[in-house]
């Protein structure tokens, strides 16, 4: 993979959401289970309000961690009450071939739920997976392949990775950083935070601000509601932002040949060696004899373009 290079204030940002992530972890676990693979292999997780962080380490090895709390507490491993909870669950963590699959169901949904699981789940670093959660935090880390997430609510991140994110949500932010490959995102709400991506990205939201740093690749981003911002590092492919509603501000590359299609309800850009059409609302030309085109398009907010 590429080396990307980090600046101070993302690192403090990103070691301080790891001591988060931690903390849901510091008793000892529940349960373990551990499983060997002969090849790569593929994880599967079916989960309801469980949290599940998935991290990459060396081997062939797979470790599956359970933690348990009872009425939002620490509880002992021989605790009876726990153990009687967890009769109401339905509890399938198997090996079949290289796939490894952990289910989750409770078996009924009446009455209050007593248990808060969480997993902590260590793979080789070469993994795919396939994840269905209706509640819960989903993250990884490290980890090369290709991932398909959809939860109806809880946060997503992926940091340190690469290979494919494909992501529907219904609910909960997104977050990925340091990324190579391609990413797919389909939410109806919640934010989404991207930066230090080689590859493409697909944003499509109906709720929720988007913001993109260090993109070096294609980016496609449609929002009905929220504001976008995107700043590239290098661009060579397609660049198009709209918005039904909300400001679009993107930062790119100083000297490129750019087609420009800038709409909204006020459109701003300090431009040079251009040729074509500008008004209030509208930039409609060629930047350097034109090339890689850039399509921003707001019905209500306003179009910046701005030259780093």
């Amino acid at each position: 993979m590429k080396k990307l290079i980090y600046s101070l204030a993302p690192l403090v940002l990103l070691l301080f959401s790891f001591c988060i992530a931690a903390s849901a972890f510091e008793a000892d676990p529940y349960l373990t289970k551990k499983f060997t693979l002969n090849g790569s292999g593929n994880l599967k997780v079916e989960t309801s309000g469980s949290s599940v962080a998935v991290s990459g380490t060396a081997g062939n090895q797979v470790i599956v961690d359970m933690y348990v709390k009872y009425e939002g507490k620490e509880i002992e491993i021989e605790d009876a009450q726990v153990e009687n909870e967890l009769e109401n669950y339905s509890l399938d963590i198997s090996q079949s071939g290289n796939t490894i699959s952990l289910i989750i169901k409770k078996k009924n949904n009446t009455g209050r739920n007593k248990l808060n699981l969480s997993f902590k789940v260590q793979v080789p670093t070469e993994m795919s997976s396939k994840i269905q959660s209706s509640g819960g935090s989903i993250a990884f880390d490290g980890v090369k392949g290709e991932q398909e997430i959809a939860t109806s609510g809880g946060s997503i991140q992926v940091v340190n990775s690469s290979g494919y994110v494909n992501t529907h949500s219904s609910g909960g932010s997104l977050r990925v950083e340091n990324f190579e490959g391609n990413i797919d995102v389909q939410s109806s709400g919640g934010s989404v935070k991207v930066s230090q991506l080689i590859g493409d990205l697909k944003v499509n939201t109906s709720g929720g601000s988007v913001n993109l740093t260090e993109i070096e690749g294609s980016i496609s981003a449609n929002t009905s509601g929220g504001s976008i911002r995107a700043e590239l590092s290098n661009l060579e492919k397609e660049l198009s932002m709209k918005s039904s509603g909300g400001s679009i501000t993107a930062v790119v590359p100083d000297g490129l040949g750019l087609d420009l299609d800038l709409s909204g309800g006020r459109v701003n850009s300090k431009l040079s060696n251009f040729s074509g059409e500008v008004k209030k609302d509208r930039i409609l030309g060629k930047i350097n004899g034109g090339g890689v085109p850039v399509t921003m398009q707001s019905s209500g907010g306003s179009i910046n373009l701005e030259f780093n």
